[in-house]
């Protein structure tokens, strides 16, 4: 008997065995391969209204605008109603720029102000060359060939700075704490608002999902970036940012595209950007408005493919170029003397007024 009761129990534990629905598997990660770096991002746009863009290795990487111009120009990117929002231009001036690039004429002086007039004061940074820079050519160029209801806008993304009334870090600190918040809440408004799209060009810094310098933490509102406040409001992002030989990508056709989601790249931690770099940096937890270090055994990783959706490769690092510094600049004294003026309300490190007048031989 005790036989029998013990088959049926055996033969009980094996059909519950069989029902019991198995775990899933994670799929199996593959390697990057290089798309079509238009393509992926004309059909991003189909689902994703923002496509933020961080191309070039740093801000000065004339391959990052240049790879910019040739989207806008792609007539699968502005086949619906676009927008491309900017980093480093004074929104102050919006109404100048909207002008400009309808193809009215707006005369230089009034259009120099959206350069110099940020609360980016450093060198290089913003600055007027003479001419509007070639992105805002391009996009003039393109509204040119395309009917009203379907030209584009250029949305400066820098906090509309009152340089007037601004005497003192504190003062300058109010506008330098919207430089995430100010451009976020222009995409919810006149993007998303409106029913149109946007490619958002901005350093890597402000697209990120969550922000590394605090740990990932973001319950401050220090800690937000221009992602974060966007994607909060409920609207989706398809973030690229730049990629290189470091990751894999050398001998790959300029330019392309690496999807991270489900890849071996993708679930790698998140490299450290910006002063939290392999070589020092470091990591804080905002306390009433202060920074305060955290010990680098407290620090946090995220995968890559969290952060970001792609990775764009614009060639070796042997092609990168930066733009001159404008040298005419040092003709205008009185232009020199409130850039160093305002260099020092922002407590800049000396390193970056002596940079101007060694540039422009003051003593």
């Amino acid at each position: 008997m005790l036989r029998v009761l013990l088959a049926i129990i055996a033969a009980l534990f094996e059909v519950l065995r069989w029902l019991q629905t198995p775990t899933p598997t994670e799929p199996a990660l593959k390697p990057v391969a290089p798309v079509d770096a238009y393509a992926a991002i004309a059909n991003a746009l189909g689902t994703a209204p923002v496509i933020g863009l961080s191309p070039g290795e740093g801000h000065g990487d004339q391959r990052g605008p240049e790879f910019l111009i040739a989207l806008i120009r792609d007539p699968r990117i502005t086949a619906g109603p676009l927008d491309v929002v900017m980093e480093g231009a004074s929104g102050r001036y919006q109404a100048a720029m909207d002008r400009y690039v309808r193809g009215d004429a707006v005369a230089d002086a009034e259009l120099r102000r959206i350069w110099d007039d940020t609360t980016q004061q450093q060198i290089p940074g913003p600055v007027w060359e003479g001419q509007v820079p070639p992105v805002y050519r391009a996009i003039r160029e393109v509204n040119a060939t395309l009917p009203r209801d379907r030209q584009m806008r250029a949305l400066l993304g820098d906090p509309p700075i009152e340089w007037e009334h601004v005497h003192t870090p504190v003062e300058l600190r109010r506008w330098l704490e919207q430089r995430d918040s100010y451009p976020a809440a222009v995409i919810l408004r006149e993007v998303i608002g409106k029913g149109r799209k946007a490619l958002v060009y901005f350093g890597g810094g402000h697209l990120q999902r969550r922000q590394q310098l605090t740990n990932y933490v973001m319950d401050d509102p220090i800690a937000q970036t221009v992602v974060s406040l966007v994607e909060r409001a409920g609207t989706r992002t398809f973030i690229v940012l730049h990629g290189s030989e470091r990751d894999s990508l050398a001998g790959w056709p300029v330019p392309s595209l690496a999807l991270l989601r489900g890849t071996t790249l993708g679930a790698e931690p998140e490299p450290s950007m910006g002063a939290d770099s392999p070589n020092g940096g470091q990591r804080v937890r905002i306390v009433n408005g202060t920074f305060v270090p955290i010990p680098r055994n407290e620090w946090k990783t995220m995968r890559r493919d969290e952060q970001a959706d792609a990775l764009v490769y614009l060639g070796p690092r042997s092609t990168r170029t930066e733009a001159p510094l404008p040298r005419e600049m040092c003709r205008d004294a009185a232009y020199v003397r409130t850039r160093l003026q305002r260099m020092s309300i922002g407590d800049l490190p000396p390193s970056v007024p002596q940079r101007l007048m060694a540039m422009c031989g003051i003593e």
